[in-house]
């Protein structure tokens, strides 16, 4: 029987977004310090000799991963919403979320943008567990496989 295991990989960035027609102070342009936690649940690869041996992933791929699709720069294959517009360059960290995402960008909202847009970037979506997405240092939302409709 296989054992399983849960690895979760932190990353921060800075970004900036609004609220249209919010009742409270997040209707004008704001930025927050972001801290995004990304976590797989898969089988401890056994593969004596291999360098993926008695892991799930590697970190430092999972690192790569998140950073080439969404936080140092935009995989051309993310799903961007209709409100989207160019942005110059980059992914999220120092960037208009409104803009980059064309999405309402509540944290709510942008845990489901970020799970679609690490399984578009190569994250296979069976090990996808967790994304929990820090807007302050005492709120964040977070979603998993059940809020995704995959369990």
């Amino acid at each position: 029987m296989p054992k399983y295991a849960i690895v979760t990989r932190e990353f921060n960035f800075e970004a900036s977004h609004h609220l249209p027609n919010h009742r409270g102070k997040c209707r004008r342009p704001h930025g927050h310090s972001y801290r995004l936690e990304v976590s797989l649940r898969g089988p401890i690869i056994e593969a004596p000799g291999e360098s993926s041996d008695g892991m799930v992933m590697d970190f430092e791929d999972l690192k790569e991963i998140v950073n080439h699709c969404i936080i140092e720069s935009l995989s051309d294959s993310v799903p961007r919403g209709p409100e989207a517009t160019p942005v110059e360059k980059g992914g999220m960290d120092h960037n208009d979320l409104n803009a980059l995402t064309g999405i309402r960008t509540t944290a709510e909202n942008l845990v489901h943008w970020i799970w679609d847009a690490l399984v578009s970037g190569g994250v296979r979506e069976e090990l996808l567990y967790r994304v929990r997405l820090w807007e302050t240092a005492k709120g964040y939302a977070e979603i998993t496989r059940a809020e995704r409709g995959l369990e």
